[in-house]
């Protein structure tokens, strides 16, 4: 499978995460349903240890940022989830969604990734609908 279908799946696993987080979040505390949603990680981890090709290779870097960035979807997922018990999710996951944002600004700035200007005229158009959208 291509980029292409591996990031129409994304989309579609996370537009379900979205509403079940939501819908979880009526009748457990948001932390409960952190705690809770930590097995669907678990299962994936189950999965590509039963698949046997799962090799790690000692990079210090590579698991510093990894781990880094562990910690941060972890803490990320439950203040997402605290939102979400306390507030609508008509709100809540299209403003949280505008993260890609923040992943272009940081690649910019410390990976000299490029911007052309089609691509930062659609982040402003998304900052604009996160906008609208939290009106």
């Amino acid at each position: 499978m291509n980029w292409l279908g591996f990031s129409l799946m994304a989309l579609a696993l996370w537009g379900f995460w979205g509403f079940l987080s939501k819908a979880a979040a009526g009748y457990l505390p948001g932390t409960a349903v952190y705690l809770l949603a930590l097995t669907g990680h678990l299962v994936v981890i189950a999965c590509l240890l039963a698949g046997g090709k799962l090799q790690i290779p000692w990079q210090p870097a590579g698991w510093a940022l990894a781990i880094g960035a562990g910690i941060c979807m972890a803490f990320g997922l439950l203040t997402f989830l605290l939102a979400l018990a306390r507030g609508q999710a008509a709100l809540i996951v299209p403003l949280t969604a505008l993260y890609p944002a923040i992943t272009v600004l940081l690649s910019v700035v410390l990976l000299h990734e490029e911007l052309p200007p089609h691509r930062l005229l659609g982040i402003a158009l998304a900052l604009m609908a996160g906008w609208l959208l939290s009106r």
